[in-house]
C-alpha cells in the first residue's frame, strides 16, 4: 500500500491527530461524536475539532484528518459523527508497524 507522504508528515507533526486516529481505530467501524473523542483521549474539544476538520489560523485545514481522507464526517439526525475510513484504517496499521520498526533505532 502506498501512503501519501503528506499524510505521514501531517501525522508526525501532531500527536493529537495520531491519538484520535488510534482511538477511532479501536472503535472501528463505529463512529462517535467530537466531545466523546475529546473525553477519551483527554484533550480539549476545540483542539480535537481542529485536528479533525481544521480551524482557522490555529489548525491547518489541509492537514486535518477529514481533509486527508483518514476520517469521514457523518451527519445523522442533526448530529455530526466521525468515523475512520478504510484508508484511515490502513494508515493506522502501517503506523503500528512503522513505529515498531522506527523504535529499533532509537
Amino acid at each position: 500500500m502506498i501512503i501519501d507522504p503528506h499524510v505521514l508528515r501531517s501525522l508526525h507533526r501532531s500527536e493529537l491527530r495520531k491519538r484520535i486516529l488510534f482511538y477511532l481505530n479501536e472503535i472501528y467501524p463505529s463512529g462517535t461524536y467530537l466531545s466523546e473523542i475529546a473525553r477519551v483521549i483527554r484533550s480539549d474539544p476545540s483542539n480535537v475539532k481542529g485536528a479533525l476538520v481544521g480551524m482557522g489560523n490555529r489548525y491547518n485545514g489541509e492537514s486535518s484528518l477529514v481533509y486527508l481522507g483518514l476520517v469521514e464526517e457523518v451527519n445523522q439526525d442533526g448530529f455530526r459523527y466521525y468515523r475512520l475510513t478504510e484508508y484511515g484504517k490502513k494508515v493506522v496499521e502501517f503506523l503500528k508497524t512503522y513505529q515498531t520498526y522506527y523504535t529499533r533505532f532509537m
